[in-house]
C-alpha cells in the first residue's frame, strides 16, 4: 500500500481515538480512572510532533497534530478541576526535555519515549486505582488500531519515532483494556454476591432478635 495512503488512514484512526474519552467525560460528568496527567502530556505531545512533522517535511504528521489540539485541549478542560500543581510541574518538565532534545537533533527519540510519558499515567492510573468509572474503553480499542496504522506508515517510511510510537501505545492499550476487564468482572461479581451477603446479615439479625 502506498506511504501516503498509510499516513492518511493513520491520521484518521488517530483522531478517532481523541473523541471517546472527551465526549464520555462531558456525558457522564465521572472522571473516576482517569489520568488529568495522561491529558496534559498528551497535549504536549501533540504540539511536539507538530514540530517533528514540520522539521521532517511530513504534512500528515503536522496536520493531524493540529487537529489533535481540539480534543486534546477539550479534555483538559473538562478535567480541570482534578488537576493540581504536580500535574502541571510534570507537564512543564517534559517540555523542557523535549526542548533540551530538540537542541541537539534526537527529538524522533523524545518522541518515542513520549508515548511512554504520554500514556504511562493513564496506564498507573488503571492499574492502582479500582474504579475505573470514567475511562473509555473504545479509547483503547482504536488506540490497537492507532498503534497499527501508524506503524505501518512508519516502516514504509523507515521512521523510528513512528515505530516506537506504534510499540509503546499497543503495549499500554492492552494492559488498560485488561484492566478493564477485571474490574470489570470484580464489581459485577460484587454486585451479585453483596445482596446475598447483606440479606444473610439481616435474617441473622432478625432470628437474633426473634431469640432474645
Amino acid at each position: 500500500m502506498d506511504a501516503d495512503v498509510l499516513g492518511a488512514i493513520a491520521s484518521a484512526i488517530f483522531l478517532v481515538r481523541l473523541l471517546p474519552q472527551p465526549l464520555r467525560l462531558a456525558r457522564t460528568g465521572v472522571s473516576s480512572g482517569v489520568s488529568p496527567l495522561a491529558a496534559i502530556q498528551a497535549t504536549v505531545a501533540a504540539a511536539a510532533w507538530l514540530v517533528y512533522g514540520l522539521e521532517a517535511d511530513l504534512p500528515l504528521v503536522w496536520g493531524v497534530s493540529v487537529a489533535a489540539m481540539v480534543p486534546s485541549l477539550w479534555t483538559n478542560a473538562l478535567l480541570a478541576r482534578r488537576t493540581g500543581r504536580r500535574e502541571l510541574a510534570w507537564g512543564l518538565a517534559w517540555v523542557a526535555v523535549l526542548v533540551a532534545l530538540r537542541s541537539v537533533d534526537a527529538l524522533s527519540v523524545g518522541l518515542s519515549l513520549g508515548v511512554l510519558v504520554t500514556q504511562g499515567p493513564q496506564v498507573r492510573t488503571a492499574l492502582t486505582e479500582d474504579d475505573l468509572g470514567g475511562l473509555a474503553p473504545a479509547t483503547w480499542w482504536v488506540s490497537l488500531a492507532d498503534a497499527g496504522s501508524w506503524g505501518a506508515y512508519g516502516w514504509a517510511l523507515g521512521d523510528a519515532a513512528l515505530l516506537g510510537y506504534a510499540a509503546v501505545l499497543s503495549t499500554c492499550a492492552v494492559i488498560v483494556l485488561v484492566r478493564l476487564r477485571v474490574t470489570r468482572d470484580r464489581n459485577r461479581h460484587l454486585r451479585h454476591t453483596l445482596p446475598a451477603v447483606v440479606g444473610d446479615a439481616t435474617v441473622g439479625v432478625a432470628e437474633h432478635s426473634e431469640s432474645a
